[in-house]
């Protein structure tokens, strides 16, 4: 890979003002005070334009009734007897992420299965619809009442234990079950094939153009696709097609993801890309087309090995941007290079040194603090980066890195975010250009925060 320390600075665009088709053209403003916006909408619950612009530039702020835990009568209306045995917080703060579909007038971001281990048994679907400012259930969660007690109690919803049994009874089972899905061997009522509830990390990625409506593909232990226009999990596959393990020997170390996984996807290609960190050392990238078809191996690709674990990443185009921070101790450092990878043939990736500003020369990092829910997006209206980092000191903390400078400084946003209640954001954080806002998707118990660009 190349290196270099500075790149040509970007050129900030001229944006147009927001546009009132995507917006309610209501009278209704409601009210902004105190960095709490109470969003005024249409009868059709489309935020009015008059409303979008009472919020203040250049600040956090707090988008009163978007916390996802206010679906919690909504979903026991429909699930009788429902309950989470983990808790709503469990499927933001865990390591869960979103996967975004950043189309003007369509904006919205979905958590898929989130939760996982002892965080969440959450299995549902939730969608957030930026032009409504609010949360909604795209699939309702299981049912647990039929649940075994057995799993009720164990503490880790990630694993279905009659599926796992079946699976080390029948490793080559022809069924392709494993134990990271609904399947209870003799009761075909219940083998729904679905996912549970998991730690999704940065492994979930919408794709428009498949489907009548778009599907959200998931490489989280195994490949899954969503199918919006049907609510219809597909039959989940192994990677390779081969029996599950983090190290395969046959496949060396080539196995499922379990941790710390990045995704997108290539237009171009028709292929989905994870990198599968779970493999530490080994951690490499595979690709598969939709349908889980013509699986292939990525090798170190933009990044492997045990580098791949301290990332964060986003696709821009037909570039995808992966910021890596250096390792301490076994630990998460601050940002070290940033890797520039186009998409397009032949593939190149860049190395970008990334130095830190003034407000950053005292930091120290990863000496007594393990972390791993990096993030970022980038905000184009500034021409920067918005990412964060844990400081020893300092917990987690918004950073600011200038894409044509490639300097690291504090952000210090002010408004509605003074308190980071769970560190670990992993793809809950957008910029939607039409908006011209970023959208944090903080914890279920608070709501949304934002931040809106001239």
């Amino acid at each position: 890979m190349a290196t270099r320390i500075l790149s040509t600075p970007t050129t900030v665009s001229v944006f147009a003002p927001p546009s009132p088709a995507n917006w309610g053209s209501g009278s209704g403003a409601g009210t902004y005070a105190n960095n709490l916006w109470t969003p005024g909408k249409d009868a059709n619950g489309t935020v009015n334009l008059v409303s979008w612009n009472l919020v203040p530039l250049n600040r956090w702020v707090e988008v009163a009734g978007t916390r996802l835990d206010g679906l919690d009568s909504v979903v026991k209306a429909a699930v009788p007897g429902w309950r989470d045995y983990g808790s709503w917080d469990g499927v933001t703060n865990a390591w869960n992420g979103m996967a975004w579909d950043d189309r003007t007038g369509l904006e919205r971001g979905w958590l898929a299965v989130c939760g996982g281990h002892s965080d969440s048994s959450n299995d549902g679907i939730y969608r957030l619809d930026l032009r409504k400012m609010a949360w909604n259930v795209q699939r309702m969660p299981q049912d647990p009442n039929w649940w075994p007690a057995s799993y009720k109690s164990s503490g880790s919803y990630t694993y279905f234990l009659p599926a796992g049994a079946y699976y080390q009874a029948n490793n080559s089972n022809e069924e392709g079950v494993y134990d990271d899905e609904f399947f209870v061997a003799g009761d075909p009522a219940h083998s729904y094939r679905t996912p549970t509830a998991r730690h999704t990390y940065g492994s979930t990625v919408f794709v428009p153009s498949l489907g009548a409506a778009g599907k959200i593909l998931m490489g989280c232990r195994r490949y899954w696709e969503y199918d919006l226009a049907t609510n219809a999990w597909a039959r989940p596959k192994f990677p390779f097609d081969n029996a599950a393990g983090y190290n395969n020997p046959s496949l060396g170390a080539k196995g499922y993801t379990g941790e710390n996984m990045q995704a997108w996807f290539n237009e171009v290609e028709g292929r989905y890309y994870v990198c599968a960190t779970q493999n530490y050392n080994s951690s490499q990238t595979w690709s598969v087309q939709p349908g889980g078809t013509g699986w292939r191996w990525e090798g170190g690709y933009p990044i492997g090995g045990y580098e791949s674990f301290y990332t964060a990443q986003e696709k821009r185009n037909r570039t995808l941007w992966t910021l890596v921070y250096d390792i301490v101790n076994n630990r998460m450092g601050c940002p070290r290079v940033m890797l520039e990878t186009r998409l397009d043939s032949p593939r190149m990736t860049q190395t970008i040194a990334v130095r830190l500003g003034a407000s950053l020369a005292s930091a120290v990092f990863g000496v007594s603090n393990y972390w791993d829910g990096q993030a970022m997006t980038f905000v184009p209206d500034i021409n920067k980066w918005l990412c964060n980092i844990f400081t020893d000191a300092g917990g987690m903390v918004w950073c600011w890195l200038d894409a044509g400078t490639w300097v690291l400084e504090l952000a210090n946003i002010p408004g509605a975010s003074p308190s980071v209640t769970s560190p670990y954001i992993e793809t809950k954080i957008k910029y939607l250009p039409d908006l011209r806002a970023l959208v944090w998707v903080k914890t279920a118990s608070q709501n949304v925060r934002l931040i809106r660009f001239a």
